[in-house]
C-alpha cells in the first residue's frame, strides 16, 4: 500500500468490500460481528508511476460512474474528498472512520533489509482482531517474486496470522492474461500453505487493474462471514457486475 493509491478506483472496492462485509460505522450492526485488522504492508510511494492515477470516476459524472457510486455513496464521497493534494494518506483511511470504530492498523512502512522486525510489529499490531486484512502493493509471493519483495506478502507471513487464529482476506494483483487461471492455483496453494486447509472464497474485483480477494475463514467464523458475502452477492456490486465470485 502507498499513499498515492489512496482513493484510487481499486480503493473504492476494497473499502466497499470490507465495509460491506464488517459493516459501515454510519449504519451500526450492518456488519457480520467479527472484529477486524488491517495489515497494511505500507511502502513510501514508488515514484511517478500508473499506480494510483485512476480516479476519475470520482470527477466525471457519467452513467457508469454513477453506476459505481451508488454501490456505497458515503464511501464515494468520503473518497472524493480525500482525493485532493495533501489529503491522499493511508491514516485518512482511519481518520475518517471508512471502516468499524474497532479496527487495527499496522500503519509501519516496510522496510526489506529490516522486514522480521517489521513483521514482528505487524503481528502485535493486528492482535486481538478476528479477521486480518493482508494488503500489500501485488499480493502473494511466488517463486518469481525478489526475495523479501515489500510489495508482496510471503507464505510463511499467511501461515503466521492464520495458525493463531484469525481469518484472512488477502489482496492479489492479478495479470492481464489467464486471470481465472491464476486465481484457482492461488486457492490450491493456500490450501497446501495453511493449516486446518480450507478452500479460499475469491472475489474478482473487474474495475481498473484486475485484481482479486481471496477469504480464507477459520471454522468459527465461517458462518457470519458467509452470510454478509451472501448479502455482498446480492448488491449491486456483484449485480452490477463490479465484483464476480470465482470461487
Amino acid at each position: 500500500m502507498q499513499d498515492k493509491y489512496v482513493g484510487d478506483i481499486g480503493d473504492f472496492g476494497k473499502y466497499g468490500l470490507l465495509r460491506a462485509l464488517f459493516g459501515r460505522p454510519e449504519e451500526p450492526g450492518s456488519g457480520c460481528g467479527l472484529s477486524l485488522a488491517v495489515a497494511w504492508y505500507f511502502n513510501e510511494d514508488q515514484g511517478d508511476g500508473p499506480g494510483g492515477k485512476y480516479i476519475d470516476y470520482l470527477r466525471k459524472p457519467s452513467a457508469k460512474n454513477e453506476n459505481l457510486r451508488k454501490c456505497d455513496p458515503v464511501l464515494y464521497n468520503i473518497l472524493r474528498r480525500l482525493v485532493r493534494p495533501g489529503n491522499r494518506k493511508v491514516t485518512e483511511v482511519e481518520q475518517n472512520r471508512i471502516l468499524p470504530a474497532d479496527t487495527l492498523y499496522n500503519k509501519e512502512p516496510l522496510s526489506g533489509s529490516m522486514r522480521t522486525k517489521w513483521f514482528k510489529g505487524a503481528l502485535e499490531a493486528t492482535r486481538g482482531a478476528e479477521v486480518v486484512f493482508v494488503d500489500p502493493d501485488n499480493g502473494i509471493a511466488s517463486e518469481n517474486t525478489p526475495v523479501g519483495s515489500p510489495k508482496h506478502v510471503l507464505p510463511y507471513e499467511l501461515e503466521r496470522f492464520y495458525e493463531r487464529g484469525q481469518s484472512l482476506i488477502i489482496y492479489h494483483h492479478l495479470a492481464r492474461t489467464n486471470a481465472r487461471t491464476l486465481i484457482k492455483s492461488l486457492c490450491k496453494q493456500l490450501q497446501e500453505w495453511l493449516a486446518p486447509p480450507r478452500e479460499p472464497w475469491a472475489l474478482w474485483y473487474h474495475r481498473g487493474t484486475a485484481r482479486v480477494y481471496f477469504i480464507v475463514p477459520r471454522d468459527e467464523h465461517k458462518i457470519e462471514l458467509g452470510k454478509r458475502l451472501k448479502v455482498f452477492e446480492d448488491s449491486p456490486w456483484v449485480k452490477e457486475g463490479h465484483f464476480q465470485r470465482v470461487i
